[in-house]
């Protein structure tokens, strides 16, 4: 094991040291060359211990007087460690000039381009692709959703301009005759409601008001309606029946002779309001522009515009539910059409590559201090054991091997200064 590698030097240094000592001091071994091979030993006890010292202090604190303020050195700067870190991260390995070097010397498009060129890649894609309109399609019954619609709508319907469109079509509907069966539903519709309580509540309400106002003129008038319903020949009752069987019975000639003059006279109306509209004529204007904020701000149309969403929304959340449905098979040609169109577009190719890079160039510039932030906090979130335990983890191994060199080399240092001190004397 490569973590035994300093352990083991050490103690063969030691243990060759201790037996050539005994062994020339009992008298066993006799000879320089003995001698010289113990001083290499010797020397390379020194060393491993020096280097065992030195790789210990790093993260332990060794209890030796004076010397253990300068052990554990790894926990007590591991403010400078990190703020090194942070510079080195920052600075050198990813700085923004690194970065802007390595993206000129990449084909973004191409790479793309080829791993589309695998279905399962191309599975992933539409599956990204649907999760995020699932998504965003979750999002379209959202209650402040119909109140913004509304307000763009509103601006836009200011900036638009329909009224010389809308008298123009309005002119050419009416003398080609084609409003009839608009005309002819809103007759119906006006029949339905003077047939109603409530119509019926409101003209006799009229009535008596007008009643009571001609009466209220002279005393003559008002000894007239007096002795009128008195005698039953003004009954508000009758007379409100007989406005509204009269009323609907006009509808009934309106509505079955088109060229009825009141008809006519609604068809010149008509025309004359889309001269206006074509025209330009204020009024007319001011009334559709009234028209038009009312009809885009009342909670009617904001109650459509909640109902269009939430069939939106349930469309396509149905059609989303998986790959094979025709909303997916068309993004599918779609993407599908797209890359085959770059493929043959190299020129869009290298556009694609420009706009990522200045994407991404303008985003490290932007945020390129917050890869410094993302190490100090990783390193800060480790106690001191914890930040010693990674750092020996990853460099432990190798620091081993500092302790075998100082023990092979010590022990050559050794032997070299014994072979000059034996040919000297």
């Amino acid at each position: 094991m490569k973590s035994n590698i300093g352990n083991t030097s050490l103690l063969l240094a030691i243990a060759g040291f201790i037996a050539l000592e005994v062994g020339i001091h009992s008298g066993w071994l006799e000879g320089a060359y003995w001698r010289i091979l113990a001083t290499g030993f010797e020397a390379g006890t020194i060393g491993g211990l020096a280097d065992w010292f030195a790789v210990s202090a790093l993260f332990y604190e060794i209890p030796i007087p004076f010397v253990r303020k300068h052990t554990n050195i790894i926990v007590k700067n591991r403010e400078k460690l990190t703020e090194g870190i942070v510079e080195l991260v920052t600075t050198k390995w990813l700085s923004p000039d690194v970065l802007r070097e390595k993206l000129a010397g990449l084909s973004i498009a191409d790479s793309l381009l080829r791993s589309m060129e695998e279905k399962a890649q191309v599975e992933k894609w539409l599956n990204f692709i649907r999760l995020v309109l699932v998504r965003l399609s979750g999002e379209l019954n959202h209650p402040k959703l119909p109140v913004f619609l509304q307000k763009v709508l509103k601006d836009r319907v200011q900036q638009v301009d329909i009224a010389g469109p809308l008298g123009r079509w309005l002119q050419a509907t009416i003398r080609e005759k084609k409003h009839h069966d608009l005309v002819q539903m809103g007759l119906d519709q006006f029949s339905l409601s003077i047939q109603e309580p409530d119509t019926r509540q409101l003209v006799l309400q009229k009535l008596h008001a007008a009643l009571k106002q001609y009466a209220e003129k002279d005393w003559v008038k008002k000894s007239a309606v007096w002795l009128g319903q008195k005698t039953g020949g003004i009954d508000p009752e009758v007379l409100t029946d007989r406005i509204l069987d009269l009323a609907l019975l006009l509808l009934e000639e309106v509505k079955n002779d088109p060229s009825h003059p009141l008809r006519e006279k609604l068809d010149q109306y008509l025309l004359e309001f889309a001269d206006n509209l074509e025209n330009g004529e204020e009024k007319t204007l001011a009334y559709l522009e009234r028209l038009k904020q009312s009809w885009v701000l009342n909670e009617q149309t904001k109650a459509m515009i909640q109902q269009v969403l939430d069939r939106l929304k349930d469309g396509m959340q149905a059609q989303l539910q998986h790959t094979d449905t025709i909303l997916m098979r068309l993004i599918h040609r779609q993407l599908t059409r797209l890359l085959d169109d770059l493929r043959q577009d190299q020129e869009g190719r290298a556009q694609l590559d420009e706009w990522i890079r200045a994407t991404v160039t303008q985003l490290v510039n932007r945020y390129h201090h917050e890869l410094g932030n993302m190490v100090r906090s990783s390193l800060g979130k480790l106690d001191d054991k914890g930040i010693m335990l990674q750092i020996k983890h990853k460099v432990g191994n190798d620091l081993q091997y500092i302790r075998l060199n100082g023990a092979v080399v010590g022990g050559l240092v050794g032997i070299a200064i014994a072979l000059i001190r034996w040919f000297l004397l």
